[in-house]
């Protein structure tokens, strides 16, 4: 498949995912959330996201060739640990203790699966243009919502600013290193992965947050 034709059915299906929440928001939105305790519960499991992501961005480094991918990689983990920075100030701020969450299995399994990605493209798929679509989707559904407290809504506009601002970066990227069938067909098995865990983390944190869940 050409180049552009395969990043476009890459968007289209991470889209597509994104959409299904919109009548139903998740926990992970903040959309759903009655109290403060669920709220914070909720910024502490993605604050536990954002300091994987810049875990998994670091990691990568020695092992990523393609010179503009492993800037962009350096530029984001630097971007995550920002954005770690800010959701841990505004819990201390409510006094509670940020680094005390425990991250829920499916949680772990999600960016376990990501850790083990060793291609370029499947990152880049993956992680890149399958994560922070779905998540920017999610948090802009935050930010549009009445019933979401401002003291939420004010570090989120900063890290929504920093995601749009390179949310293109993936798809350039991989039009350049998507180049054979090969690394197409990984490049999607990492996106299917990807989606198939998110789901199954965004379900587990509604059952958590809702108190369904001991976890």
């Amino acid at each position: 498949m050409k180049r552009k034709e395969f990043v476009r059915e890459l968007v289209a299906t991470v889209e597509a995912f994104a959409h299904t929440f919109d009548d139903d928001p998740p926990a992970y939105t903040y959309v759903p959330l009655t109290t403060d305790d669920q709220r914070v519960l909720v910024m502490k499991s993605r604050l536990y996201n954002e300091l994987r992501a810049t875990d998994l961005f670091g990691s990568w480094l020695a092992t990523t060739p393609e010179f503009e991918v492993k800037a962009m990689m350096a530029t984001s983990a630097h971007e995550e640990m920002t954005h770690a920075e800010l959701l841990a100030e505004r819990i201390r701020g409510l006094g509670h203790e940020p680094f005390d969450y425990r991250p829920l299995p499916a949680q772990t399994a999600m960016f376990n699966a990501l850790a083990g990605l060793t291609d370029t493209c499947q990152r880049l798929a993956g992680f890149s243009l399958a994560g922070e679509t779905v998540a920017t989707h999610l948090t802009l559904m935050s930010l549009a919502a009445p019933s979401v407290p401002d003291w939420i809504k004010q570090p989120y506009r900063r890290i929504t600013e920093d995601e749009e601002r390179h949310g293109s970066a993936p798809q350039a990227l991989l039009e350049r290193y998507a180049t054979t069938d090969e690394s197409q067909d990984r490049a999607r098995r990492a996106v299917a992965m990807r989606l198939v865990l998110f789901k199954e983390y965004l379900a587990s944190l509604d059952r958590f947050a809702g108190g369904l869940s001991p976890w």
